[in-house]
């Protein structure tokens, strides 16, 4: 005679858990996927030619089921609104952990970071014939 194995609450552990519909989708998906890659061009520029109006349609969907099943960035940064979010998400980043940050710490990386981003602006409008600073010439390539 087998024993059934039962958990803290002295019920009996299911023998398997139940798949994830995301696990149970993801051979059709995968298969999906690989003939998308072959055919999916082919048949896009298809359905552009023959029916603009559902290609729009299809294209809106595809973009909507890409920013569904993207994974949030683990960075912190998709969830930061304020500059106080920022400085901790790179304090993270490069290793602090959160309970060790203090105040003088997160403002000194507001502030590393409000001159990280002037430098970038510099660069750009540089690159865009509009910066008359001070700041070193860049080259790109």
């Amino acid at each position: 005679m087998r024993r059934r194995k039962l958990n803290s609450n002295g019920a009996s552990k299911s023998k398997r858990p139940e798949e994830s519909l995301l696990n149970q989708l993801s051979v059709p998906l995968r298969d999906f996927v690989a003939d998308f890659k072959l055919n999916g061009k082919a048949v896009l520029e298809q359905v552009r030619q023959k029916d603009p109006a559902k290609y729009l349609e299809l294209s809106a969907k595809l973009a909507g089921l890409i920013a569904t099943l993207r994974p949030a960035a683990p960075d912190g940064y998709s969830k930061a609104r304020t500059k106080e979010e920022i400085a901790i998400a790179l304090l993270k980043q490069i290793g602090v952990a959160e309970d060790q940050m203090t105040a003088s710490m997160i403002e000194q990386a507001m502030a590393v970071n409000d001159q990280f981003m002037t430098r970038l602006e510099q660069i750009r409008d540089q690159v865009q014939g509009k910066y008359n600073g001070d700041a070193e010439p860049i080259t790109l390539g």
